[in-house]
């Protein structure tokens, strides 16, 4: 590591509380690391990831509704959308993933959850310093039969453009527990417009509808910006690599950087993918679900469930680097 008379100069910490905006009140985190990615966390919003560069280029899409505070009460229906601030990584669960099913709402409630025993952790190795932060959110009742709990580690480092997250989700409650997860990682311009390009190793492709289908044969190519377009969402299956890990590519010529998704497929064995040309947006969403809700999920035999006492792991890599 290079000597300085004060390591914040190559890795810092900034933690603070928004004064204005839809945001005001809600803590925040922002990392800096030397020639690495500089990152916003979003601890008020399920310790989600929010606005993210890479030598100086933005990589997260950031939607109009922007940082936002988590939603008051429980979200019903597609309330979700009226908080959806984009950002790098929101999660999606944990009772429910994608339509509003069973009485929950449009991708559940884990990124209205506040989270808890938040710290930053700064330390050297080798010749990197290393950035970590960690604490946990919940979804829990007063009696006992409910409590989903996310222990969430989120680390970046100098000299390195990545950004890595690991979840443990555990049933602490007393019953049997739907445990749907989805992580929406939000790609969006310079990077994630025309002319850019997604690369994955996709051994089969499932358009969700007749608008997907349009582009059952064009996932690859970024569409150019055009408003009024319908969201279109496919279905990838990603082989995983020797390490058991299922990984996304994203580079655009012009720009000069490529960005890589990463995932453990042995917990999120699918692969979503949004493209949305009226908002100008890539959402790449490793899962262990379908996006069609937790009933379809049911009927289908394929409803992710977490016994009491039970633990799930999951991870996810994001690194950018120079084309």
């Amino acid at each position: 590591m290079s000597a300085v008379a004060n390591l914040d100069q190559l890795a810092c910490a900034v933690q603070s509380v928004v004064a204005s905006g839809p945001a005001a009140g809600c803590r925040a985190i922002d990392l800096r690391v030397l020639r690495g990615i500089d990152l916003r966390l979003l601890p008020d919003r399920g310790l989600d990831l929010g606005a993210a560069w890479f030598r100086g280029v933005p990589l997260a899409w950031i939607s109009p509704a922007g940082e936002t505070a988590p939603l008051a009460g429980v979200p019903r229906g597609e309330d979700w959308l009226r908080a959806f601030g984009g950002g790098l990584v929101t999660t999606c669960g944990l009772r429910n993933v994608g339509a509003p099913s069973e009485g929950h709402g449009l991708h559940g409630e884990a990124s209205h959850q506040r989270a808890r025993d938040v710290r930053v952790e700064r330390e050297g190795e080798g010749a990197a310093a290393v950035l970590r932060v960690r604490g946990r959110f919940a979804e829990a009742g007063a009696l006992g039969d409910l409590h989903l709990e996310v222990r969430r580690t989120i680390t970046t480092r100098t000299g390195a453009g990545v950004v890595e997250l690991a979840d443990v989700t555990t049933n602490r409650g007393s019953a049997e527990q739907a445990a749907p997860l989805l992580y929406h990682v939000n790609l969006g311009a310079p990077l994630w417009a025309a002319g850019a390009e997604l690369e994955l190793d996709a051994r089969r492709t499932l358009p969700r509808d007749a608008d997907a289908a349009v582009i059952a044969r064009a996932w690859r190519q970024a569409p150019a910006f055009a408003p009024g377009e319908p969201e279109r969402v496919l279905e990838h299956d990603v082989a995983p690599g020797p390490d058991g890990w299922a990984r996304a590519v994203v580079r655009h010529p012009d720009v000069g950087i490529e960005v890589e998704l990463a995932w453990d497929a042995a917990t999120l064995p699918r692969l979503h993918q949004w493209v949305h040309a009226g908002a100008g947006v890539l959402g790449l969403e490793p899962a262990n679900c379908s996006v069609l809700g937790r009933a379809a999920d049911r009927a289908a035999g394929r409803l992710p469930v977490l016994a009491p006492g039970e633990r799930r792991h999951t991870a996810l890599r994001i690194s950018a680097r120079p084309l």
